[in-house]
């Protein structure tokens, strides 16, 4: 009886702790599934043949940001520039009627062009996952200054990337990023708008 005993206590045993693996393995696998969804949402693809000027001009999208970079007389600059960082607005956010590149075009208004370009540029080549990870380890907004002067705010709501800019305009941040030769192209919803500047339409917003 008693080795009867034995046997079934040595079952029982071998059966909890194979439960016990079973449970450790799928909560292992529940973890690494979580983690891998939340780093795939925003990534940074790697295109070094190609400057920021390159990318930006070859886009189809980017072509209201463009004509105020060619009013400006901007086109040089970039292309000088080396480690940087550029939140770039799509066409719609320039909106239907395009009223906002008429306005800033205008002759009476290029002198505001070069300001808000500039507002555009970060001196960096932080990359968004690592924009991310240094968001969630210090749990508060992380201060960017821009070529022009003005500083951006970033931070995390609802898993996405924002950018509060000085007028209090909030921008969302795509989730697909370019590195090129000599800097990083984020793309954007809205038109950033420095301090100096917010007297800008609001058709711009």
């Amino acid at each position: 009886m008693k080795k009867t005993n034995m046997k079934k206590g040595v079952v029982i045993l071998s059966g909890i702790l194979s439960l016990s693996v079973l449970v450790i393995s799928c909560g292992d696998n529940a973890t690494k599934s979580k983690l891998e969804t939340k780093g795939s949402v925003y990534s940074t693809s790697l295109d070094f043949e190609r400057s920021v000027m390159q990318i930006l001009d070859q886009s189809p999208v980017y072509n209201s940001f463009l004509k105020l970079v060619n009013a400006a007389s901007f086109f040089d600059e970039i292309k000088e520039m080396n480690n940087i960082i550029v939140f770039v607005p799509t066409d719609e956010a320039f909106g239907p009627s395009k009223y906002a590149i008429n306005d800033l075009t205008a002759p009476d208004s290029l002198y505001r062009l070069p300001s808000i370009l500039k507002y555009h540029f970060v001196e960096s080549e932080t990359d968004v996952e690592t924009l991310i990870s240094s968001l969630k380890i210090g749990g508060k907004p992380m201060r960017l200054k821009t070529l022009h002067g003005g500083f951006l705010a970033l931070r995390l709501e609802n898993n996405k990337l924002k950018i509060l800019d000085e007028s209090g305009t909030l921008a969302t941040v795509s989730s697909k990023s370019i590195r090129g030769s000599n800097g990083i192209v984020y793309t954007i919803d809205k038109i950033l708008e420095p301090r100096s500047q917010m007297n800008m339409t609001n058709s711009t917003k």
